[in-house]
């Protein structure tokens, strides 16, 4: 009985202990599913259905298929998708035209049921007719110089117009996508004169939205044709004010997207403005009103788009503290304590917005500084320095003021002058049949270092050791802003050239040799 009681217990463990696990072992499967049959069949002619049923060589998922379909031409309404397990049948209820051929592109939708391995484009092509329209368009778009090619580029084929502006929303006749190879090929199109719209889908929708940017081509495809389009921004899509907010002694205001230049005034005057970001801004109520008032704001956006809106605001009435929210803080932007040798500047930030200050600088006779207030910042420049002179700045107790009157407590600071060793020096040619550039010379912080305009032969000394990026903007008009593509006038956005790679500055050496040809 013993023994009995034992052998029961131990397999009662063993039991207990056991777990069932997939089998181990085996390479993993990253083949794609295969299309055994397909009805209508490839190339088909004179098909009058409304569905198309795939069978395959393994179960595949319901992976909302129904979302991934693109048909070109285009045809109204929703599809309706079944799968059960390796057929799938798609279905809809749109008349198709006559005599059209029809290419229906699953994307990458159809995807196995183990492990996710999806097919990329696999499409199914028939006509309505007895003849399947053979003609071609090859579409290479070119990006943006230093830009990476964007998986959203669409060509989208509208009947020829002149009249770009009723092609906003409106649904394309064929739409094609980018392949693996970064072409985008559309087969069997009608033959006749298209205007073809090519753009950075951002929303996916498979049309043009004003903020999207856009190439413009009218062509006729007959046969085979190629054709090259530049996407550029364009200026259809002007800044807005999104919104005002009363905060404290402030009224902030926020734009869709960021300017360039910007200025705001009402019936007293101009307001002094702080800049948090290129899309955020604030005033403060410096000509203390007491009622609403209305402000125009007149501006120039990040497409070089000019700009004007009115909006009326008030200003929250607020008692100053006499104590903590008096004080201005300053803080040093970039905690920078060494400056380069001969030419260089450093930045302290502000709390407060303020109108009017003073400071002490003491250094050696042969460095001059100039000062620049920018009312949440200030900027000194510095010139003329030497290898390891010693610049003690010094600002006052109650010398830096603010339009409410706040100040701010003693602030001092010693910055040395570093040796040219420890800095870089970058001599750059820049070769062009353009009468009017800009170039730009910036670092890892997206700071603007050096700037030039119309000048063929640059040098700039003492740089910061890092990576930088060197382009140049072709100012066409000559209003030293970037103005995009403004597609109803048919005028190109300003070209921007990118040096070919990153320009990498290392101490004690000098970079030359390069040269830029625009």
């Amino acid at each position: 009985m013993l023994r009995i009681s034992i052998l029961i217990f131990a397999s009662l463990l063993f039991v207990r202990c056991a777990n069932i696990v997939n089998p181990t072992g085996g390479p993993k499967d990253t083949t794609v599913p295969k299309v055994l049959l397909s009805y209508p069949r490839n190339g088909q002619t004179n098909y009058k259905g409304n569905s198309i049923t795939l069978t395959m060589d393994e179960y595949i998922a319901d992976n909302q298929i129904a979302s991934k379909i693109l048909v070109s031409p285009t045809i109204n309404g929703l599809y309706t998708v079944r799968v059960k397990k390796d057929i799938l049948k798609l279905t809809w209820k749109d008349t198709l035209k006559e005599n059209t051929t029809y290419t229906f592109n699953f994307i990458d939708g159809i995807k196995d049921l183990t492990e996710g391995n999806s097919i990329r484009s696999y499409s199914v092509t028939f006509s309505t007719g007895k003849d399947l329209d053979s003609n071609s368009l090859d579409a290479v778009i070119k990006s943006q110089p230093g830009e990476q090619l964007n998986p959203n580029y669409k060509i989208l084929l509208f009947d020829k117009t002149d009249s770009i502006l009723t092609l906003l929303r409106k649904t394309p006749e064929y739409v094609g996508i980018l392949n693996d190879s970064g072409k985008i090929k559309m087969n069997f199109l009608k033959e006749k004169d298209y205007t073809a719209l090519a753009l950075n889908d951002i929303n996916k929708n498979n049309k043009w939205d004003k903020a999207e940017p856009l190439g413009i081509k009218n062509t006729t495809i007959k046969n085979s044709i190629t054709e090259e389009f530049n996407v550029q921004p364009t200026k259809l899509d002007t800044a807005k004010l999104i919104s005002t907010n009363s905060l404290n002694k402030y009224v902030n205001l926020l734009f869709s997207k960021g300017l360039q230049k910007i200025n705001i005034k009402d019936t007293n005057g101009t307001y002094l403005l702080a800049q948090e970001s290129s899309r955020k801004y604030y005033i403060q109520n410096q000509y203390n009103l007491e009622d609403s008032t209305k402000i125009q704001i007149e501006y120039v956006d990040s497409m070089g788009i000019n700009g004007a809106i009115e909006k009326t605001i008030k200003f929250k009435s607020i008692d100053i503290q006499k104590d903590k929210d008096s004080i201005i803080n300053i803080k040093n932007i970039d905690r920078k304590y060494v400056l380069s040798p001969k030419l260089d500047s450093i930045q302290f930030s502000v709390d407060k917005l303020i109108n009017d200050f003073e400071l002490n600088i003491v250094a050696p006779k042969n460095i001059s500084y100039t000062l620049t207030n920018h009312y949440t910042y200030f900027v000194i420049k510095f010139s003329g320095q030497k290898e390891l002179d010693s610049i003690k700045i010094n600002i006052p107790y109650k010398s830096l003021n603010s339009i409410n009157k706040e100040y701010n407590k003693e602030f001092n600071q010693t910055i040395v002058t570093g040796e040219e060793k420890d800095f870089g020096n970058l001599h750059f040619i820049l070769k062009t049949e353009s009468p009017n550039y800009i170039a730009y010379f910036e670092n890892q912080q997206n700071t603007i270092v050096y700037t030039s305009k119309n000048k063929p032969v640059n040098n700039i000394k003492n740089l910061m050791p890092g990576e930088y990026k060197l382009f140049v903007h072709v100012d066409s008009n000559n209003d030293g802003i970037w103005n995009a593509f403004d597609p109803v006038n048919n005028i190109p956005a300003e070209p921007i050239y990118y040096f070919k790679e990153k320009l990498i500055i290392r101490p004690n050496w000098d970079l030359e040799d390069i040269q830029m040809i625009f």
